[in-house]
């Protein structure tokens, strides 16, 4: 009876010492790793939830961009952190890529990070080059299944999600494509211009002014919706029924975590992600506000893990 005594006072102990660290949370600045270089929409997402969460929580958000090693620097950093909430990292799908990419990592992006919710998500833009003769996704399918083998498309790098977006279109759409990955989106755009590579996924953003030029065309966009910036263009799902990938921004911390911190976090980031304003921002950027219950991340991530393994198997792809 003693012990059972003892066992109850301690886990009410325990309970109340988790309370207690939960409601004094936050009280010292917390830190955000971006897996991008400052300055671009990852830049701008995170810094734009940041400020507002440091108002609502009374401390600073200190966000520091740690590019390198397809995101892996920034993400170690904070899997390998105290598990107390006061280091985060601003994650895209890197987080459910790089576990099955990279052939060598000292942790494990999904089961060392602990989802906190999404910000946004939104479709890749499927560009073709305005040399070939096609005008939507469906013309272009059947263009590239008369050609096996002599289209070719470009991406910002092996097993970046616009290489495996490309691969798992390509498996579901039964078609034969060349790979032409490139430094980044800048180095691609010439040559899709000119013809020499005929497809690419990307944000809407970076090939605005090729589009509105007419030097490329928009085909689809990869996502389960039309966008509402552009009506006209059709899913890839409409061609090829339940394609669906996309890339997304969220914040994680470190697995571990009290959920009770978790869920702190997690409160303030929804406020954010559905205010009017905030949503008005992230729809200009052809991208969704996508706030998520803890338990909803949770399953997203591990969704998207599963999708993205079967298209790095796919593809083949490695990273040392």
């Amino acid at each position: 009876m003693k012990q059972l005594t003892k066992f109850v006072a301690a886990t009410a102990l325990a309970c109340a010492a988790s309370a207690a660290f939960a409601q004094a949370f936050p009280n010292k600045p917390i830190r955000v790793l971006l897996t991008f270089s400052s300055g671009g929409q990852a830049d701008l997402l995170a810094r734009m939830a940041a400020d507002r969460m440091s108002a609502a929580l009374g401390q600073p958000f200190v966000v520091e961009a740690k590019p390198g090693a397809g995101g892996n620097l920034a993400m170690e950093a904070v899997a390998k952190a105290p598990a107390d909430g006061y280091t985060l990292v601003f994650g895209t799908p890197a987080v459910a890529i790089n576990g099955s990419l990279f052939k060598k990592l000292s942790y494990d992006p999904v089961k060392d990070l602990a989802p906190i919710s999404l910000m946004a998500w939104g479709p890749y833009a499927v560009y073709a080059s305005a040399t070939l003769p096609v005008n939507n996704i469906a013309e272009f399918i059947a263009y590239a299944k008369a050609r096996p083998g002599q289209i070719n498309y470009a991406s910002v790098g092996i097993g970046s999600g616009t290489h495996l977006a490309a691969v798992l279109f390509a498996s579901a759409a039964g078609l034969q494509m060349t790979h032409v990955p490139y430094k980044g989106i800048q180095q691609a755009a010439p040559d899709l211009v000119s013809g020499q590579v005929h497809l690419t996924f990307n944000a809407i953003g970076p090939l605005a002014g090729f589009l509105q030029t007419g030097k490329i065309k928009l085909l689809a966009n990869s996502g389960p919706r039309r966008l509402r910036a552009f009506p006209d263009v059709p899913t890839i799902a409409e061609s090829v029924p339940g394609f669906d990938a996309g890339g997304w921004y969220g914040y994680f911390g470190t697995a571990g975590t009290p959920r009770d911190v978790l869920q702190r976090l997690n409160t303030e980031l929804v406020a954010v992600v559905k205010h009017p304003e905030i949503v008005d921002r992230i729809e200009k950027m052809a991208l969704f506000a996508t706030p998520q219950t803890l338990d909803e991340a949770a399953k997203f991530v591990a969704e998207e893990a599963e999708k993205w393994s079967r298209a790095v198997k796919v593809s083949g792809a490695t990273a040392e």
